[in-house]
């Protein structure tokens, strides 16, 4: 799914700058997908040019002034448009799981500090989710989401734990040779 297209979604919940696009990645879209400022705001300029969005300057008293957006018709029909020819299916990036898979070239410690970092972090995105999701207001898809995230969430962390110790005794360590950045020679 593209940038633009999450940028319709968030503005079809309500109004919004694009700084509150940025915290809807980082908080209800956090388990699924992302998106930096640099991709956002392009979007957004994309978007209203295209006809799909109307801006308005919201004047601030304690803050500058900012671009509140939001749908148009045409933005609403062509976010329907875009989730209707999507297909139901999932694409998966990991950071982590990249790392891991090339775990056996890292010192010993440092994977150990790596599986601890991510251990903090699925707590931490469980903690959100969980705190989010008694919400009468969300509809069936976003609870659906939010539950998702938690059941991910939780095999993840359940998994990491339980596997944690074997994959430390079973860790094969980087060549000495290697280590030395020197460069590789035939």
């Amino acid at each position: 799914m593209s940038v633009k297209t999450l940028c319709l979604g968030a503005l079809s919940l309500r109004d919004g700058t694009g700084y509150d696009i940025k915290k809807l990645f980082e908080s209800a879209f956090s388990h699924f997908h992302s998106a930096s400022y640099g991709s956002i705001y392009p979007a957004l300029k994309q978007l209203q040019a295209d006809g799909l969005l109307d801006c308005r300057l919201e004047p601030g008293a304690k803050h500058p002034d900012r671009k509140l957006f939001s749908l148009t018709g045409e933005g609403r029909k062509a976010l329907v448009d875009e989730l209707t020819a999507m297909p139901a299916g999932e694409q998966l990036r990991s950071d982590f799981l990249l790392l891991m898979f090339f775990a056996h070239l890292l010192p010993t410690e440092v994977l150990r500090d790596k599986l601890a970092q991510m251990e903090a972090y699925y707590e931490d995105e469980l903690s959100y989710l969980k705190s989010i999701a008694d919400c009468a207001e969300h509809s069936a898809g976003i609870a659906f989401t939010i539950e998702q995230g938690i059941q991910v969430y939780t095999a993840k962390l359940g998994l990491l734990r339980d596997r944690r110790e074997q994959l430390l005794k079973d860790h094969r360590e980087i060549p000495k040779e290697w280590s030395e950045n020197s460069p590789c020679t035939d």
